[in-house]
């Protein structure tokens, strides 16, 4: 997490409903330092194009709900969300970071909202709005940020084989396997 707040709080309620269900309930709260509180509350674009009010309170609201996950300079955020932002709303989008932040919209922004810029540049937003994307995603529905994976450099053979019961060697194909039930 990034140094720029104070505090980070999570609150659970939990209730039992009249059938004995349980219901969990939680948020998180995170107060930041007075410095990156102004900049996130005052932030602005350089010569604000015409639709930026529109978009501007869902753009600081994005930046302060991902920022202590994502660990990015605020000003970088507010930037490539507020232009993200600015291009959707454009595009007659609405000013709502759950379709801003959609991973087909953001593919669609760096290939024609940043044509402009280098495309090593352009994928590094990609990179960051998806994070920003799974910051939201963990911390206000509680879905874990996606595991990085990469191929190893190198393939190598199996050094052993598992003995599958019943399947001389390897696991069952789908032809040794039940057929489907009909549906009704």
């Amino acid at each position: 997490m990034s140094s720029d707040h104070h505090k980070v709080l999570l609150s659970v309620n939990v209730t039992r409903d009249c059938n004995g269900c349980l219901s969990s309930h939680y948020g998180w709260s995170v107060t930041f330092d007075p410095d990156t509180s102004a900049k996130i509350t005052s932030y602005r674009p350089r010569s604000a194009p015409p639709g930026w009010e529109a978009v501007a309170d869902q753009v600081r609201a994005t930046v302060a709900a991902s920022a202590p996950w994502v660990g990015y300079r605020i000003e970088r955020l507010l930037h490539m969300v507020g232009r993200l932002a600015i291009w959707c709303h454009g595009r007659g989008l609405p000013a709502d970071p759950e379709v801003w932040l959609r991973h087909e919209t953001i593919d669609a922004f760096v290939l024609a909202g940043c044509a402009d810029l280098a495309p090593r540049t352009a994928q590094t937003y990609r990179s960051w709005l998806r994070q920003v994307r799974a910051a939201l995603a963990w911390a206000q529905r509680g879905e874990s940020t996606p595991v990085a994976l990469s191929a190893p450099s190198e393939r190598t053979a199996p050094t052993h084989r598992p003995n599958w019961p019943g399947c001389a060697g390897g696991p069952p194909t789908f032809a040794a396997r039940p057929a489907a039930m009909p549906s009704r």
